[in-house]
């Protein structure tokens, strides 16, 4: 199949002629190429023209390589950045994982490097402006003034979503293997990252709890000895876990004061959206159920189904503790975070009510070691190395199967 789309625009950012002539020579034949040889002068060119993706050094004269890096993520969010040095550490390499680069290469470097690093960056700029599309085509048919019922609906009927989100995917249309292996495909786990914290953005005080649960979650899944494809699931199922609050209007999220029975029964609707969004993935079925019954308690009294005990997946009841705890450690916009000992104080008092007591008192044993406690920033390296070694390994081999 020919390629017909317009070549990608490339902005080599050195103050050595050198390496920026040796990566002209590479990527000229595939895309558009722009050069600058100081920070200034890229930011100049990023300011005027269209840019995709610019490779970065780090050690420029005048504006350093990593306030440009830090200039472009602030104001150009869109443009994916590969950084290409020569000075590297881990220090300079760490910051680049937190600011979302895509590729850390150091010199000298060559044209296998370049390339690969090059075609990941680009691949995941394009899915996130299909992702882009993805969210405007849902939020022409959620529409607030409606019923959930109608807008899940609304959703299931909606074929142009279904395909949105099918072109993400491997083609699954021999079930088996291939679906079975579909949740460690790079694209998959990629548009996975992308869209839960494209939902986090409506909500500012929720930025980060989507990998944070992920994490969380992957512990007590791991304490709890599950075999390697339901500790997959689980940690899948707890990155999306909150995907159906696009379906939730941003004011309800970020009210203040209490919500009225309406509001709230709009709100508890969210984990079913979720469920429903997912159905057309490539992904197992227990994620999309986990999703709907993450909000069940224990003992009966939770939503949407009411389900009790046992008959609530247990997926579900490893996210709903630790979903519980995130929420109460972080800010919202009705409180300030609890304290950790009294977050830990409701875990125990609502183990067996809120909570399956096995999980809440293993979790706590997680809380108490201190495995928990870690920099959110640093969450966010993990579950990333997570996704490296999930993309890089046989899924019969990762960590949960030993």
């Amino acid at each position: 199949m020919i390629d017909d789309r317009a070549p990608e625009t490339i902005l080599i950012v050195d103050d050595e002629r050198g390496p920026r002539e040796s990566l002209r020579m590479i990527l000229a034949s595939s895309h558009r190429v722009l050069q600058a040889s100081s920070g200034a002068e890229a930011l100049e060119c990023i300011r005027r023209d269209d840019v995709d993706l610019i490779t970065l050094d780090l050690n420029m004269p005048g504006m350093h390589g990593q306030e440009l890096m830090r200039t472009v993520r602030s104001e150009f969010p869109q443009i994916e950045i590969v950084i290409i040095t020569g000075c590297g550490s881990i220090e300079s390499a760490a910051e680049g994982i937190r600011a979302g680069i895509c590729d850390y290469i150091s010199k000298p470097f060559d044209v296998v490097q370049v390339g690969a690093a090059v075609s990941r960056a680009l691949a995941r700029k394009r899915a996130r402006g299909r992702l882009t599309g993805f969210l405007e085509a849902l939020g022409s048919v959620v529409g607030h003034d409606r019923g959930a019922q109608a807008i899940l609906n609304d959703v299931q009927r909606s074929e142009k979503l279904r395909e949105q989100v099918a072109a993400f995917f491997p083609d699954t249309s021999e079930r088996g293997e291939t679906a079975a292996k579909a949740i460690y495909e790079p694209r998959t786990m990629e548009f996975l990252e992308v869209l839960a914290e494209t939902i986090e953005v409506k909500d500012r005080f929720m930025r980060g709890h989507a990998r944070r649960v992920s994490f969380y979650a992957s512990l007590l899944a791991e304490r709890l000895s599950l075999e390697a494809s339901a500790l997959e699931e689980v940690r899948v199922a707890a990155f999306l876990h909150d995907l159906g609050k696009v379906g939730v209007p941003t004011d309800l999220l970020l009210r203040a004061g209490p919500l009225d029975a309406t509001e709230r029964a709009l709100v508890e609707q969210h984990p079913a959206i979720g469920a429903r969004l997912v159905k057309p993935l490539a992904i197992p079925n227990a994620i999309a159920s986990a999703i709907q019954h993450h909000h069940e308690w224990w003992d009966g009294t939770g939503y949407p189904d009411g389900l009790t005990g046992e008959e609530i997946p247990r997926a579900s009841r490893i996210i709903s503790v630790v979903d519980a705890f995130d929420a109460m450690s972080s800010d919202r916009p009705y409180r300030r975070a609890l304290v950790r000992e009294a977050a830990i104080d409701e875990i125990r008092r609502f183990a067996g009510i809120q909570f399956d007591p096995k999980f809440a008192k293993e979790f706590l044993v997680i809380l108490e070691s201190g495995a928990c406690d870690i920099d959110p920033e640093l969450v966010a390296d993990a579950v990333a190395d997570a996704h490296s070694r999930i993309q890089s390994a046989d899924p019969a081999t990762h960590i949960g199967a030993q």
